[in-house]
């Protein structure tokens, strides 16, 4: 589900002739989709968990492979603008959430290994990485415990190889809550300066005619 940061001034709109702030309320589109990139490129917190450090080889918070960010884009109308991005990612990266397996388990990368094998078989998803794998030779099965029954954890094993961590299984998964889309005090500083500008020259031209 998508999510965005909206400004509106319909009021003011209103006292002013019809559409005479939407080359304004396009701007300030333009701008809000900045100064979301600006807040996402200040890692916004909390900070990464140990894990996704370790397969994101970094520790910026919602950057990865780049694609939140590309996906924020304007929009506007006569008396709004927007920022706004409709990943399926994007609200629960915003507002924070819990993450439920629909299946029997969410897979979750057990390393940058992982990633890497994802990107070398092309696998969007780890169902289709173990497919791939299987297809190539490789042994995907659960780390047993000692004494009988299975662990959360994904070994995979090649002929004369060692056993590796591939995934770890979770019935779910917490998400923080890391806004980027909002309005901060730099923001509506900006913005309303903007109107301002915009409305006293519409006024000052309506004068002189």
């Amino acid at each position: 589900m998508g999510v965005q940061v909206t400004k509106s001034v319909g009021e003011l709109a209103k006292r002013l002739s019809s559409g005479s702030l939407e080359p304004t309320m396009r701007r300030v589109s333009k701008y809000l989709v900045s100064s979301a990139v600006r807040k996402i490129n200040g890692n916004i917190p909390p900070e990464n968990a140990p894990l996704t450090q370790e397969v994101k080889q970094g520790n910026k918070t919602l950057r990865d492979n780049g694609q939140l960010m590309a996906s924020i884009a304007p929009q506007s109308g006569k008396d709004w603008a927007a920022a706004q991005t409709n990943k399926k990612q994007a609200k629960i990266l915003q507002e924070g959430g819990t993450v439920t397996a629909k299946g029997k388990s969410l897979a979750i990368p057990a390393s940058y290994q992982t990633r890497l094998l994802m990107r070398k078989y092309n696998a969007q998803k780890p169902r289709e990485l173990i497919e791939a794998m299987k297809a190539d030779g490789y042994n995907v099965f659960r780390l047993k415990k000692e004494g009988g029954g299975s662990t959360n954890i994904l070994l995979a094993k090649k002929k004369r190889g060692e056993p590796f961590a591939l995934f770890i299984l979770k019935k779910s998964v917490k998400i923080p809550a890391r806004p980027y889309l909002y309005l901060d005090e730099a923001d509506e500083k900006f913005v309303t300066n903007e109107i301002r500008k915009s409305v006293r020259e519409i006024l000052k031209g309506d004068s002189k005619k």
